[in-house]
């Protein structure tokens, strides 16, 4: 009984703390509403600066009477939110989204209770606010939500980039790659041991690299610009012969073509890198075979052109042709190619074509003057 007459003096301490009648509250309310319809009605009409002044001089007279009426925190949280916060948004008005939006944390989190839940609202605005702080270079607050909303939701690997990002953005290299370790000992996410591999790349840290590289393939091995990757890692240290191997062990397991045929492209061009044409020709028309590729077909004329190889050479050429008649390259190589085989009429026409080619013009002017010197 001492207890409830406890709880009934509190309340009307409350209720009159300000001096205020049951009347006088009930016109504030009044007077807060109208301000709050007056905002919707210029929000409709476009009219958002002035919206938001008569949200927040609701909002003020809300606040004045607040003590009273635990529901009215709700209604003070959601105007903050999703009425002045959001139009600031909208107005790209970044700062003051923040004020208000931390506003509207503060009573969310106030009224937040196992009978009314108010989680949703309140990880929505973390979310924001994270982002939002980030945005302007608040990176103080922006850890702050970010690691708040970690604690809802630990294996989170955007989250943890954008801590990475931050951290890098105010020169902490070593807590940028820490957050990413310390992520990776618990949960195995593709994007993150690429980023931990990245860091290391970029430290010259070629083991570790290669280590990070290796194991976000093999959670996602679609991703072929990764396993390209570590070849050339490899050969970067003098390991070819392991690169060459990592191709040919993912080929072994037979993965779609349209994956098979880039690994063959990507192998082709390391070989031709390394200097081993013959294996570089055979990854290259393996590619081909798989699907047409322009670019692999204009390569194979290339290098059968350079190794005497004219028949191959023109039935590549042949191709790229037929779907870029114009292309420039199909034109310098087929002159090339008729000045070989002593069609001197055949090669001239093809140099001309190309005579004014902002690239291959120079070498085509060198050529047709060889061909009518030589006549």
């Amino acid at each position: 009984m001492f207890i409830i007459l406890v709880i009934l003096i509190i309340s009307v301490t409350l209720l009159y703390s300000q001096g205020l009648t049951d009347i006088e509250i009930k016109n504030i309310e009044n007077d807060a509403y109208s301000f709050y319809e007056e905002g919707c009605r210029l929000e409709e009409l476009g009219d958002l600066e002035g919206a938001i002044n008569n949200y927040e001089m609701a909002v003020e007279k809300y606040e004045s009477i607040v003590k009273s009426k635990n529901s009215i925190q709700e209604i003070i949280a959601d105007l903050y939110n999703k009425k002045i916060a959001y139009l600031y948004y909208r107005l790209k008005k970044d700062d003051k989204y923040i004020i208000n939006a931390e506003k509207a944390l503060e009573y969310y989190q106030l009224i937040d209770s196992e009978l009314y839940p108010r989680s949703g609202e309140i990880n929505e605005l973390y979310k924001n606010l994270s982002i939002m702080c980030k945005k302007i270079k608040q990176y103080n607050k922006a850890i702050k939500y970010y690691n708040l909303r970690l604690q809802k939701k630990p294996d989170d690997s955007k989250v943890i980039l954008a801590l990475n990002t931050i951290y890098e953005a105010l020169g902490n290299k070593s807590k940028a790659l820490q957050v990413l370790i310390d992520f990776d000992k618990n949960y195995s996410k593709y994007k993150i041991k690429k980023k931990i591999a990245k860091v290391y790349e970029e430290k010259n840290d070629i083991p570790n690299a290669i280590k990070y590289y290796s194991e976000a393939f093999e959670i996602n091995n679609k991703k072929v610009d990764i396993l390209e990757k570590i070849a050339l890692l490899y050969h970067n240290i003098g390991q070819d012969t392991s690169a060459i191997k990592i191709y040919n062990d993912y080929i072994a397991t037979k993965p779609e073509d349209y994956i098979l045929r880039k690994v063959y492209k990507n192998l082709g061009g390391f070989y031709q890198n390394i200097g081993d044409i013959d294996n570089a020709l055979e990854a290259f028309e393996q590619s081909d075979t798989i699907k047409f590729d322009k670019e692999i077909s204009l390569i194979l004329g290339q290098l059968y052109y350079e190794r005497g190889y004219y028949k191959k050479a023109k039935d590549n050429l042949s191709k790229v042709r037929e779907t870029d008649p114009t292309n420039p390259n199909v034109h310098y190589y087929f002159g090339l190619i008729y000045r070989k085989e002593g069609k001197s009429a055949e090669a001239l026409a093809e140099f001309e074509m190309i005579k004014n080619h902002h690239t291959l013009g120079p070498a085509a002017k060198q050529q047709i003057e060889y061909i009518k010197k030589s006549e």
